[in-house]
């Protein structure tokens, strides 16, 4: 035998037809199937328009970040453009500091913690 005429070889368990296989693989045979199908595939559509409809709800809130952004951008253009001589000059030093938060808590002061002595 040649190449061209090879024998058909056995093929995997993944290429076998089982029952579950077959059962989806065809059409509704009786008034139950046909209900049961019907059903999936309305809920399949209800929860696709309502993916639709969070995507959509998202994208307009994108877009109005996105031209939040397109107009700070164009705000900052001129002034990179700009002759840095025509620029104001930065102070030396660090300039204003904010004070660190308190971590202090307001009401009743918690009593003091005592060391007990523990022996095993």
């Amino acid at each position: 035998m040649s190449d061209k005429e090879e024998k058909p070889r056995a093929r995997g368990l993944r290429d076998v037809a089982t029952l579950q296989t077959l059962g989806h693989g065809g059409q509704p045979r009786d008034r139950h199937q046909l209900v049961s199908r019907f059903a999936r595939l309305e809920n399949e559509r209800a929860r696709l328009e309502r993916e639709l409809g969070m995507w959509e709800t998202r994208k307009a809130a994108t877009e109005d970040k996105l031209a939040k952004v397109y107009e700070q951008i164009e705000a900052l253009r001129p002034l990179l453009l700009e002759d840095p001589a025509k620029l104001p000059v930065k102070r030396s030093g660090r300039g204003h500091r904010r004070p660190r938060a308190s971590t202090e808590v307001a009401g009743p002061a918690a009593p003091p913690s005592q060391n007990i002595a523990i022996e095993y």
